[in-house]
C-alpha cells in the first residue's frame, strides 16, 4: 500500500511539474509575441502604459481596457492562449519599460543653450506697463521647469501669472504656445477648479493649467481651494480601482487670464499672481526656439539660478496686486473719501469709530454695515493700511482726499 502511495505521489508531483513547464512555455510565447508585436512604455507622467505596433511612427496610445481585450483577441487569433488578465498582468508590470517624456526633452536641451535670455524676450512679447513683469516671468519660467524637474519635494510652484485684458489679445494662445509640440499633452485648459479631485488628479497629469476667465471664479473657490492647492508639492488621491489613497508628485504649474481688473477677492490671496494689464494684442513670434528657451532653463537651473520667489518679490507682487483687488461696498466708500499714506510722516491716526462716524456725515444710508465691530475688520484687510495700538484701541494712518474737505469735512493733520 506504501509503495502505491508512493507511486502516486511521484506521478502527482510529475504531472505538477510539466504542468508548471506548459505554463511557463506559455508565458514566454506570450511575452515573445508581445514584444515582436507591440511597443510599449510606462508612461510615468501620465502614469498609464502606451502601446503602438512595433516598428510603426504611429503615435503612442494608452492601454486600457478595451486595447487590452483587441491585444488579447488578436493573440488567440494568432495561436497564442491569452486572457484580458494575462494582458494586463503584462502591462502593469516591470517587463514594460518606465519612459518620462518630460525628462527625454529636457535632457535633450542640457548643454545646448547659446547665452541669450530668451525666456524673457519671450515675456517682452506681452505688452505692458510693469517694469518688473519680463523678471517675475523669468522666476516663474524657471519654478515651472522646476517642478517638472521635481528639484524641491516639499514645496510647489505657487505663483502664477495671471493676463488681464479684453477679449481678443490672444491671451489664451500665448499661454498654450509656452510648451513644445513634445509637450503638448500636458497642457490643460478646459479644468473646472470648482471640481477638487479632477483638479488635483490634473496636478498629477499635466504640465500647465490655464485658469481660463479666472475672474468667473467665485470668491469661495478662489479664496480657499485655490489658494491651498497652488502651494501643494504632492498630491493625496484616490486612483480608480483602488480602495487606498496614494500620494502622487505635483507636476504641474498653473497660469490664469482674464476679462476684467477687479479679480482678487482675498488681500491674501493675491500674493499667488503676477497680474499684469496688456497693453495691446501679445506679439508672438511665427516660430518659438523651444530648444534654446527650456536648454536656457535648464542651464540656469543647473546652475543653482532662484526659480522661487523670495519675500521681497512677495511683497512687491502684492502691493502691484492691490489695483486688481476686488472692494466691498464699505472698502469703496472708504477709499473715496480716505487716501492711504505711503510715508509714515504724512497723515493722521484715526480710531475705526472715528473714520465710521466721518463716513457716516458723508454717505449717511450707503454705508450698509450692521456694526462697528464689522466695519473694524474692513478697515483690517484693505492692503496696506498702516495701524498702531494706542490708549483708544486700534488706529489707522489714513489722509482725507482733498474732494472730502471741499465739501465741508475737517481736514487731517499730524
Amino acid at each position: 500500500m506504501k509503495s502505491k502511495n508512493l507511486k502516486n505521489i511521484k506521478a502527482e508531483n510529475q504531472r505538477n511539474r510539466q504542468s508548471e513547464r506548459l505554463k511557463n512555455d506559455i508565458t514566454r510565447r506570450l511575452l515573445n509575441y508581445l514584444e515582436r508585436k507591440y511597443e510599449m512604455r510606462f508612461n510615468t507622467a501620465l502614469g498609464c502604459t502606451e502601446t503602438r505596433k512595433a516598428g510603426s511612427n504611429e503615435p503612442f496610445v494608452p492601454v486600457d481596457e478595451r486595447m487590452r481585450n483587441t491585444i488579447a483577441i488578436k493573440a488567440r487569433l494568432d495561436g497564442i492562449d491569452a486572457w484580458d488578465k494575462d494582458i494586463r498582468r503584462y502591462t502593469e508590470s516591470d517587463f514594460v519599460k518606465a519612459f518620462n517624456p518630460v525628462d527625454i526633452f529636457l535632457k535633450g536641451q542640457r548643454g545646448r543653450w547659446d547665452g541669450k535670455n530668451h525666456i524673457e524676450a519671450l515675456a517682452d512679447c506681452v505688452p505692458n506697463d510693469n517694469t518688473r513683469w519680463a523678471e517675475w516671468f523669468h522666476t516663474w519660467f524657471l519654478a515651472m521647469v522646476a517642478q517638472w524637474m521635481g528639484l524641491d519635494v516639499s514645496h510647489g510652484n505657487s505663483v502664477a501669472p495671471l493676463l488681464i485684458s479684453r477679449q481678443g489679445y490672444r491671451k489664451s494662445t500665448f499661454c498654450k504656445r509656452l510648451l513644445p509640440e513634445a509637450l503638448q499633452w500636458g497642457y490643460n485648459d478646459n479644468l473646472i477648479i470648482s471640481e477638487k479631485q479632477n483638479t488635483l488628479r490634473a496636478m498629477t497629469q499635466s504640465l500647465l493649467i490655464n485658469i481660463d476667465e479666472f475672474n468667473t471664479l467665485s470668491a469661495k473657490t478662489q479664496d480657499g481651494f485655490l489658494k491651498n492647492v497652488m502651494q501643494l508639492a504632492n498630491i493625496k488621491i484616490r486612483q480608480p480601482y483602488r480602495q487606498q489613497q496614494v500620494t502622487l508628485p505635483r507636476i504641474a504649474s498653473f497660469i490664469a487670464t482674464a476679462n476684467v481688473a477687479d479679480v482678487f477677492s482675498d488681500p491674501s490671496g493675491c500674493r499667488r499672481f503676477i497680474a499684469v494689464t496688456l497693453t495691446g494684442p501679445i506679439r508672438l513670434p511665427e516660430h518659438i526656439d523651444y530648444e534654446q528657451l527650456y536648454a536656457q532653463a535648464v542651464a540656469e537651473l543647473d546652475g543653482g539660478r532662484r526659480y522661487w520667489f523670495d519675500e521681497a518679490d512677495t511683497q512687491d507682487i502684492m502691493e502691484n496686486n492691490v489695483q486688481y483687488q476686488q472692494h466691498t461696498p464699505a472698502e469703496a466708500l472708504f477709499l473715496d473719501c480716505f487716501s492711504i499714506p505711503k510715508d509714515l510722516t504724512k497723515g493722521a491716526y484715526m480710531t475705526a469709530a472715528s473714520i465710521f462716524s466721518l463716513l457716516r456725515k458723508r454717505y449717511g444710508s450707503q454705508l450698509n454695515l450692521t456694526s462697528l465691530s464689522h466695519f473694524g475688520r474692513v478697515l483690517a484687510n484693505i492692503p496696506n493700511l498702516h495701524s498702531k495700538h494706542s490708549s483708544h484701541g486700534t488706529e489707522y494712518l489714513v489722509a482725507v482726499r482733498s474732494n472730502v474737505s471741499q465739501s465741508g469735512q475737517p481736514s487731517l493733520t499730524r
